[in-house]
């Protein structure tokens, strides 16, 4: 699948879902006009082993030289292990912050140093998660060779963020590709196309109260 397959499956599979009268709030209390839900893909067996593929053909085709995949908790997880176990690969994943229980690890799986590691996770918003995650598996003297995901918010904003930490990103399709296709099959309405594109040429309108630098 391409990034218009991707777009496609996700409408299809009803994981996106609009508001732009009243924006959905991200885990980093971000306002989006469309929110993305991935973790239903994981209620269809086929759609999710398609999702799985195009992963595993984008790691293969960016970070050849991987050796262990690394999830982001919460939702980043379940795909990771699923590229992982389809790769062959040893998996872990980082959670948000430290355990207050057991060992209290944040990072789980055995990790050792100087390991190339691929992040995956489902939803780049801000990249406040992902510049997280790999900073902290850069503490743990891992190699990071850069992420992958489903779907990104292509902001330009965060774009530069991981540019100038030197994160190479993949998503397997992005925001201008959904809004169209939505717009194409009548979805949303041409008022609603106009507000979407305008929240990709300046998230800031909706979120001017925000402290998450996006």
């Amino acid at each position: 699948m391409n990034n218009l397959d991707v777009a496609r499956t996700l409408l299809e599979t009803r994981t996106v879902f609009f508001a732009f009268d009243k924006p959905y709030i991200s885990y980093c209390k971000y306002n989006l006009p469309i929110y993305i839900d991935n973790r239903l893909l994981l209620s269809y067996p086929k759609v999710r082993k398609k999702i799985t593929a195009c992963l595993v053909k984008k790691i293969k085709e960016k970070y050849p030289d991987v050796e262990m995949i690394i999830g982001i908790a919460i939702a980043g997880i379940a795909f990771a292990m699923m590229v992982s176990e389809a790769m062959h690969l040893p998996m872990g994943y980082v959670l948000s912050a430290e355990k207050d229980h057991g060992m209290r690890n944040r990072v789980e799986g055995v990790l050792r140093e100087n390991t190339k590691v691929v992040v995956v996770d489902d939803v780049v918003c801000t990249g406040s998660s992902l510049l997280d995650v790999v900073e902290c598996l850069r503490e743990h003297s891992c190699d990071i060779l850069g992420a992958v995901s489903i779907f990104s918010y292509e902001t330009r904003d965060t774009t530069d963020r991981l540019i100038r930490k030197n994160i190479p990103y993949y998503p397997l399709t992005e925001y201008s590709t959904l809004i169209k296709l939505a717009y194409d099959y009548g979805k949303i309405r041409t008022a609603d196309y106009e507000k979407a594109k305008a929240f990709l040429t300046d998230p800031s309108k909706l979120n001017k109260n925000h402290n998450c630098n996006i």
